[in-house]
């Protein structure tokens, strides 16, 4: 039986037993009243449709069918209301909270009839998310690679720059992290357009003079400006626009993120220890988020250093960084350097040996402390 069911009735009704008749024809959980609805989505969701009475004892139907997209967004809600309740019913299909409202009494036969529909839906709804997804991680996908081979010393950046979001996440909580991991994969998008040498000065720690400062601030409005038109991509476009914002201004939490770890890694190109460096950004008012500035602190040993190594493919661990490109012997280039390693691309690394002759060893910083 295609798709799952979830079926909540305010009371038990021994007399109608329609859910019994239901579950003969489709894989249907039933559930009576709010608690048991809450419960029965943890333990068996998600679900593709939720039919559900319009009048319940502690909130209304179209209250929970929002309760439980909040938890499963793509689940399909259908109303089922008393003509004393229709108007209110049909007023949350209005508001996009529920697909279609079911006036009782009604018979098995409509219920299926209505359910079916609600499985049309369902399908329709997610054969498009999963076709705009496909679409979106291959335009990202596309837009890494334009900037690993325009620009490797930018995309390594951004690969630090990401790692970085990745470890303060585990300190705090970071809303709509999606979007903000995106953002930092694509902060440097708009540096394709900017001259090499100058992103090659900034890699080694260079001061810029104030004409290249001003070159080097236009790459977050370019790469905004590339990424405005892909659909779902508006925040993470906003973000990467607002990423040299200072606090006080008040940008999205996103670009806030962004503009810690992002000073923070520029300042540590410099050679610059760990401890000078929060000394350093706890010292200027307005610029950082207090919070995510202690957050992202309280991540970094403060004896944060490293070493350096050289080592093969297989000695390769987390949290090394690059000190040289990783390439094919034909030249390929694979991992760009300055990139931060984590387990996606070791991985990716040790597989690409089954396919290309990479030379190795390659050098290597190794954090202080790490074997």
């Amino acid at each position: 039986m295609p798709g799952k069911i979830l079926m909540v009735e305010a009371a038990a009704n021994p007399l109608g037993r329609t859910h019994e008749r239901l579950a003969e024809r489709f894989d249907l959980t039933y559930a009576i009243g709010v608690e048991e609805t809450i419960k029965a989505v943890r333990q068996h969701g998600p679900f593709d449709v939720i039919l559900t009475d319009f009048k319940l004892a502690k909130m209304d139907g179209a209250s929970l069918i929002m309760a439980v997209k909040a938890v499963h967004p793509n689940s399909v809600g259908i109303l089922m209301a008393q003509r004393a309740d229709l108007d209110l019913a049909l007023n949350a299909v209005e508001d996009g909270k529920a697909f279609r409202v079911v006036l009782r009494p009604t018979s098995v036969e409509g219920l299926t009839a209505h359910l079916n529909a609600g499985l049309s839906q369902y399908t329709l709804e997610t054969a498009e998310q999963s076709f705009l997804q496909d679409t979106l991680h291959g335009a990202i996908q596309a837009l890494t690679d334009v900037l690993s081979l325009a620009n490797p010393a930018a995309f390594g950046r951004a690969l630090r720059v990401r790692g970085l979001v990745h470890r303060l996440s585990k300190a705090l909580l970071i809303p709509q992290f999606w979007e903000v991991d995106m953002a930092a994969m694509l902060s440097h998008i708009g540096c394709v357009s900017l001259p090499k040498a100058l992103l090659d000065k900034i890699a080694a720690g260079k001061d810029l003079a104030p004409d290249e400062r001003k070159l080097f601030e236009t790459h977050p409005t370019i790469g905004a400006g590339v990424l405005a038109n892909i659909p779902r991509m508006a925040l993470v476009s906003e973000i990467i626009k607002k990423q040299h914002a200072r606090y006080d201004a008040s940008p999205p939490f996103g670009a806030r993120v962004l503009r810690v770890v992002m000073d923070y890694d520029t300042l540590l190109n410099r050679g610059l220890p760990a401890a000078a460096i929060f000394t350093q950004m706890h010292g200027v008012k307005g610029v950082y988020d207090p919070e995510i500035l202690r957050a992202f602190e309280g991540t970094i040993p403060v004896d944060s250093g490293y070493t350096r190594r050289r080592v093969t493919m297989r000695e390769l661990k987390e949290n090394m960084i690059l000190e040289e490109s990783i390439v094919s012997v034909d030249g390929m280039l694979l991992l760009a350097k300055d990139a931060e390693l984590n387990e996606a691309n070791i991985y990716r690394l040790i597989e690409s040996t089954r396919s290309f002759d990479i030379v190795e060893p390659v050098t290597v910083l190794v954090p202080v402390g790490q074997g």
